[in-house]
């Protein structure tokens, strides 16, 4: 694979983990394994940052990563939105 595809990759994976743990904290399903994909897919989704720093710097002049970087920082806000709605709510 070349840097290209590979930065396209490790731009997908903080807005797939975002989505997944979503999804995961909304079902009605809860045991420890979900619990533990929720965290690490949260984990990876608060990193999106540095996702976006990874992609730039293995493919530096494609748009596609350059797209995916913004929707990769915009990943890790929600994640910090959603912290911050959770806190609020709890009145902590």
């Amino acid at each position: 694979m070349n840097k290209k595809t590979i930065a396209i990759i490790t731009e997908i994976i903080p807005m797939i983990s975002a989505v997944t743990s979503y999804l995961l904290i909304i079902s009605k399903f809860d045991s420890a394994i979900i619990r533990g994909v929720i965290s690490v897919t949260m984990f990876f989704a608060f990193f999106g940052f540095a996702f976006f720093f990874i992609g730039r710097k293995l493919a530096k002049g494609s748009k596609a990563v350059r797209v995916l970087g913004v929707l990769d920082c915009i990943t890790t806000l929600s994640v910090i939105g959603f912290y911050v709605v959770v806190i609020l709510n709890f009145g902590l």
